[in-house]
């Protein structure tokens, strides 16, 4: 979606500086976005050459009557704009092919799902969530993929001597006791102790930052800016999703999203990156999100137009 959105923008009219700078930090972020962004640029150019040579399609119609310039050029707008809806709900509706082929399990948007594995710990994915499997002789590794996880890991014994470890946006997470959870923010993670303690451990460059946490201690760390610092945080708020319940208090409008969408095969985006970064509290029922856009919009008094059943655009 973002990589459309890039190539979309670079049709249009010249990017600002700004614009660049953003363009060429999210293509250096992860070498996906080329991938990406090289594969929307690919398809964008094959769809423009519809205006001069349709091919098959020009059979499809009858000629009755010699179409202006301008009149061919709104019909074949509004068939690329079709085809784009078209390929985006099928994509909202599938999920990303990408998880589909590397995960050994995931949940759908709006789905819960727990999972007991070899070892006998238990996994619970949240909704749009996605792990992959990797034990060996000398570790239990997981592979964090996508959404919100909780672990539960069987502790290390005479039994079980492999450490168990969870990797995540460039980053390992270590159980040093049983339960924590991971979620996905942006293109780094959030690492959640919830029992006992855990190491987190990034790798920024030629430096490792680590830290140990405490049950009730939170960190995030992302390639951008590396380890952050360790904050408290109320263990039952940030695991209401388990009960059905989604708790925001002050969270910046950009993870509120990003976690909305996860409950939904619809899409919400944020026009800019500063509405992005207000802040927004209140509880939401996941059963009940219908009203979710309306007390965003309420409370922080800006707007929403939305394509059903595809995007939701705030601005």
């Amino acid at each position: 979606m973002r990589a459309a959105e890039w190539v979309a923008r670079l049709d249009g009219s010249p990017l600002a500086d700004n614009e660049k700078r953003a363009l060429r930090c999210w293509l250096e972020d992860d070498p996906d976005h080329r991938a990406a962004f090289e594969e929307a640029a690919s398809t964008w150019r094959d769809l423009s050459q519809l205006r001069l040579d349709p091919g098959p399609l020009r059979g499809l119609t009858p000629v009755r009557r010699r179409t202006s310039p301008a009149r061919r050029a709104i019909r074949i707008g509004a068939f690329i704009g079709l085809l784009l809806l078209g390929t985006g709900f099928a994509r909202y509706y599938f999920g990303d092919l990408w998880l589909l082929a590397t995960a050994d399990y995931r949940t759908s948007p709006g789905e819960v799902r727990t999972v007991t594995l070899a070892d006998g710990s238990s996994v619970e994915l949240g909704p749009a969530s996605a792990i992959a499997i990797d034990f060996n002789d000398t570790e239990r590794r997981v592979k964090f993929l996508a959404g919100e996880v909780f672990f539960s890991a069987m502790p290390r014994d005479a039994r079980e001597p492999r450490p168990f470890v969870v990797e995540a946006a460039g980053g390992t997470t270590t159980a040093l006791g049983t339960q924590f959870a991971i979620e996905e923010e942006g293109n780094g993670a959030e690492v959640l102790a919830i029992e006992h303690q855990v190491t987190v451990a990034f790798q920024r460059g030629t430096e490792t930052q680590d830290v140990v946490l405490s049950p009730g201690e939170q960190v995030r760390y992302a390639p951008e800016s590396g380890m952050g610092r360790v904050r408290t945080r109320d263990i039952d708020a940030a695991t209401a999703w388990r009960r059905g319940l989604l708790v925001f208090d002050g969270t910046r409008l950009r993870h509120v999203v990003e976690t909305l969408n996860r409950y939904q095969h619809s899409h919400i985006v944020i026009l800019d990156d500063t509405l992005a970064e207000r802040r927004v509290s209140g509880v939401l029922a996941t059963n009940d999100l219908h009203d979710a856009i309306d007390t965003i919009t309420a409370e922080l008094g800006i707007r929403a137009r939305s394509i059903y059943p595809l995007i939701t655009v705030l601005y």
